[in-house]
């Protein structure tokens, strides 16, 4: 790759008189500054400054460079000497420095790069991108110092290039999808166990005829319902023997996470990168009465909800509805020290709802944008998590038994916190298997619910959140989510809505109610 950078650097006033001294520190840092940590024998991999002139109190500049040391950096790289230079002698001090044009030239020849065109072009960080015969040329406009310093052109250029083996593999694949497969030791999609087959008491839709029977009643919001008596004794009374058979048997303790997530924690999580479309944002109210008086006369006189005038009333989204549940658990970790001999940590939360937009993908009960969990969460050492996951699959493996349901169980294709993360970004340590997920089988489809995701983090959150072991031993961090939403329609898919024919673990939790009928419903 070749560099082309044109910027200008502010001074505190006129710099004429120092265009001397300029000149020779220009040459000096051509031939040192520029080139340190160069290889000797590829000093034009370096950083050079092309041409320079001083208009008053801006210093304007061209740097050329190669990859070894790129413009950008070399500019960043002249600051502090240039300003110990001009400070001591002249009393001039740099005010800021600004890149109006940078062009990044990428060679596209056979066994150089592979540019994601589509993407480059839809990037609004790139002003302008011209393919060229055997490259492609980039160009990004007014880059101010900050930006330099937080390295968003080495970002841009990774994410518009793609390894030729990648993008071969499979031109529709996600980086999630690819790293998934280079992690994961076992085969994505793979199944692992599976119970025996059990002959199912319903043929039906659940969610239909929950409809039907009253037990949920559509809800305006999309992908929402409201859940009746009758199917939420149904969830008290599996939520319970889940609590029973595998949360307190392996020693979790019950917590109260937030449901409200700072949008700087799902930043740390990664969860931006990867899945910023799946999420909730939430905005609170500005104190601006004079703006909601406006919204409830113009909602008095027009009987219609304002949506403009709201919006002017609502500051920018600083929160997330919790997408994942286990989101509060690493913050409350965060920058802790923690000592071996406590391990592991071991939380649980079932406080609330999870939230996640489906877009069209929200149909029936299975699949929803709110729905029940309960979510462990722990912090161990490598051995010890990979432990505690492992006892958790099999445990719900023995619960599903004792319900009589049908189950497999298989190597998770998706695991969460892989979302927008590139295996060179950071040294990472991943387990050798992700995630598992456990599915009860749908009488009559292919592909069952999934009511268990139990996964193995290794360092990605230790890492992110700053969570250090006191004797620096190395720990990891696990979470299983329990969907108890989805084990309810698992079980009403196989077992339906006659309670007599109930298996007895499940038949005698359940609260007897007499619900009040309507006229007009069900």
């Amino acid at each position: 790759m070749k560099f082309i950078l044109q910027g200008e650097i502010s001074f505190s006033k006129d710099a004429e008189n120092a265009r001397e001294d300029l000149k020779e520190f220009i040459k000096e840092a051509n031939s040192e500054l520029l080139l340190r940590g160069v290889p000797e024998n590829q000093k034009k991999e370096g950083a050079k400054i092309t041409s320079w002139n001083i208009e008053g109190a801006l210093l304007k500049l061209q740097i050329d460079s190669g990859h070894r040391v790129r413009a950008d950096d070399a500019l960043l790289r002249i600051k502090k000497p240039l300003g110990e230079l001009l400070g001591k002698k002249y009393h001039l001090g740099i005010r800021k420095m600004h890149v109006n044009c940078y062009q990044i030239i990428i060679p596209t020849q056979e066994g150089s790069y592979n540019i994601d065109m589509e993407l480059a072009r839809s990037l609004p960080q790139i002003s302008d991108f011209k393919i060229e015969e055997n490259r492609v040329v980039v160009e990004l406009h007014n880059l101010s110092e900050s930006e330099l310093r937080k390295h968003i052109v080495n970002r841009i250029i990774k994410h518009v290039t793609l390894e030729k083996q990648e993008e071969e593999e499979s031109s529709a694949e996600k980086p999630t999808d690819i790293l998934t497969r280079q992690v994961t030791k076992a085969t994505p999609g793979e199944i692992i166990a599976r119970s025996k087959k059990i002959k199912p008491l319903f043929k039906g839709d659940p969610t239909e005829e929950a409809v039907k029977q009253g037990w949920v009643k559509k809800f305006p919001g999309r992908g929402q319902w409201f859940y009746g008596p009758q199917l939420v004794a149904l969830q008290r009374a599996l939520e319970e023997i889940l609590l029973e058979e595998m949360v307190y048997k392996m020693g979790f303790m019950e917590c109260l996470f937030p449901k409200l997530i700072p949008i700087p924690i799902m930043h740390k999580m990664r969860y931006l990168e990867g899945l910023p479309e799946g999420m909730y944002y939430c905005s609170a109210p500005k104190r601006d009465p004079e703006t909601f008086e406006k919204f409830k006369n113009d909602l008095i006189i027009n009987k219609e909800v304002p949506i403009d005038l709201l919006k002017e009333g609502l500051k920018d989204p600083s929160y997330v509805i919790a997408p994942a549940q286990c989101e509060p658990f690493y913050e409350f970790l965060s920058h802790e020290v923690v000592d071996e001999k406590e391990l592991p940590i071991k939380f649980f939360d079932r406080s609330g709802w999870t939230y996640r937009w489906e877009a069209g993908g929200a149909k029936g009960l299975d699949r929803v944008h709110e729905f029940q969990r309960i979510e462990l969460v722990w912090l161990g050492t490598p051995e010890q998590t990979n432990n505690i996951r492992d006892e958790s699959i099999d445990l719900s493996y023995e619960i599903a038994d004792k319900m009589e349901l049908e189950w497999y169980n298989e190597v998770g294709d998706d695991p969460f916190y892989l979302e927008g993360r590139k295996v060179e970004d950071r040294g990472i340590e991943f387990p050798d298997v992700p995630k598992y997920e456990m599915r009860l089988s749908i009488p009559g489809q292919e592909k069952g619910v999934a009511v268990v995701s139990a996964n193995v983090h290794g360092t990605h959150f230790v890492e992110g959140f700053s969570i250090k072991e006191a004797r620096k031993q190395n720990i990891w961090t696990g979470c299983t989510g329990i969907g108890v939403s989805r084990w309810v329609f698992g079980f009403l898919a196989q077992k339906g809505f006659d309670m007599e024919k109930w298996p007895e673990i499940v038949k005698e939790r359940v609260e007897k109610i007499r619900v009040p009928k309507m006229v007009t419903w069900p």
